[in-house]
């Protein structure tokens, strides 16, 4: 895996007086093997900087680096794979699992081989390789996410971007879901900036955090530490916020 470096990133939409800064000069690391939180509330930022990092939102200024190379000069694979917050219109609904996956698949595999990587990566994510010939329809919420999630890996990514991927999933299978994550996490030694708006579920799965309030980082450091002595106002606020029932280690239910 490698290492992700934001250096001083700016993200404006709009010209003149009208141009709106979504990110104002972030600079962020997300180190080799590691996963980093990005939280904040809605609106704060926090997915226009992922959505840079793979390209879907242009930079202003600034750089995006992987092992200290600009991402943008990077040719052929994409180095970076994200998994978005809805797991249904991530998908496209004509498409089996297995055909939605295996589209991802680096070329020059054989018809077996596509078929049997891709029966390794439903199992990876928990899910029976008979899956790969029914559609999304067929699927529930986290289980779409599953299949997301090995959709993104399917494209061997040297760093994951998971955007707020447990948010819209029902409360009771989203600790699976995190469950998932550390897994996937201490098996392939991912790298992973993970974006939430929920410090609890942060805390769960990230060794460092990074706090983002009105298009900038206010606060970042070790996960326990920056949670347990907060120093930013904003950072308290969010952690006031958490319910106590949600703050429980998650269930390992898988659905």
């Amino acid at each position: 895996m490698s290492e992700l470096r934001f250096d001083d990133v700016t993200v404006r939409y709009g010209a003149g007086r009208t141009a709106m800064t979504a990110v104002d000069g972030v600079s962020l690391t997300v180190p080799s093997g590691e996963v980093v939180g990005l939280v904040g509330e809605s609106g704060s930022g926090k997915s226009t900087l992922a959505r840079t990092a793979v390209g879907l939102s242009p930079v202003h200024s600034g750089r995006i680096l992987l092992d200290g190379s600009p991402i943008a000069a990077r040719r052929g694979r994409r180095p970076l794979q994200m998994v978005f917050q809805d797991p249904y219109s991530s998908l496209d609904p004509r498409m089996t699992i297995g055909a939605s996956i295996a589209e991802i698949l680096p070329r020059g595999l054989g018809r077996g081989e596509r078929r049997d990587e891709v029966a390794r990566l439903l199992e990876l994510v928990h899910l029976d390789n008979t899956r790969a010939q029914a559609y999304p329809s067929e699927l529930s919420g986290g289980q779409r996410q599953r299949v997301a999630i090995a959709r993104a890996l399917a494209g061997r990514p040297e760093v994951l971007v998971a955007d707020e991927i447990t948010s819209a999933l029902d409360v009771s299978i989203q600790g699976s879901m995190l469950n998932l994550v550390r897994e996937l996490q201490a098996e392939l030694g991912l790298s992973m900036l993970f974006i939430s708006h929920n410090l609890a579920v942060v805390r769960y799965v990230a060794s460092s955090v990074a706090v983002m309030y009105r298009g900038r980082i206010v606060e970042q450091g070790p996960t326990a530490q920056v949670l347990e002595e907060p120093e930013h106002p904003y950072t308290r606020q969010l952690l006031s916020a958490i319910p106590r029932r949600v703050q429980t280690t998650p269930t390992t239910t898988h659905k």
